[in-house]
């Protein structure tokens, strides 16, 4: 059986929110409230969501659970930030820079991986699919792409090239806002079926 009082408050914020939005601007007031509490809520699970993870690796620690040496460098790396950060203060430039040391790097290699991963699938996706209209235009559009990244069309500094250059790179673009749309539609969707009791909160 579903539970019914968080089902009934997550209804009744819905309700809420929807009105307001309708009524603006004299329901501004209320959004703002609700968007306040919901930083706040949503800060306050962030937090607890930080000490569990952090907890849990220094059980494994203390445990010497295989792999316990990537928990160590994650509390350590954790509680170092969280002494500068709280020492230094989270604006200070110095304090910035040596976040941003740590995090660039770590963030170029992900890319790196992902390119990587990326490449594999398109590499499968050739070897299974062969030939075929799919196949061609992923591997034509990755080529172009790869082309206009590196730069050197843009160099030639030809007015109707770089025209067609700049429609073809906002090509991308009109992808992501359809994904964008998507995303939208169902999460739309899924609120409307937690507004009308079609999704639980868990079982008794």
């Amino acid at each position: 059986m579903k539970r019914p009082i968080p089902l009934i408050v997550g209804a009744l914020s819905g309700l809420i929110v929807l009105a307001a939005m309708f009524i603006v601007p004299q329901g501004g007031g209320i959004l703002a409230i609700v968007l306040n509490w919901v930083i706040i809520v949503a800060g306050a699970a962030l937090l607890v969501a930080i000490a569990s993870l952090v907890l849990t690796h220094v059980r494994f620690i203390a445990k010497g659970k295989k792999g316990f040496l990537l928990s160590l460098v994650l509390v350590i790396s954790f509680i170092t930030t969280l002494a500068l950060g709280l020492l230094l203060g989270v604006d200070r430039p110095s304090f910035l820079k040596f976040v941003g040391a740590i995090i660039r790097p770590i963030e170029t290699a992900l890319l790196g991986l992902v390119a990587l991963v990326m490449m594999s699938a398109a590499m499968k996706i050739f070897r299974e699919r062969g030939w075929s209209s799919l196949t061609v235009s992923f591997g034509v559009s990755a080529i172009i792409f790869l082309i206009l990244g590196l730069g050197f069309p843009q160099n030639l500094n030809i007015p109707v090239l770089n025209e067609v250059i700049r429609f073809v790179e906002g090509l991308p673009m009109i992808g992501a806002r359809g994904l964008l749309i998507g995303i939208g539609i169902g999460l739309l969707l899924m609120a409307f079926r937690v507004l009308f009791g079609m999704e639980g909160f868990g079982n008794d």
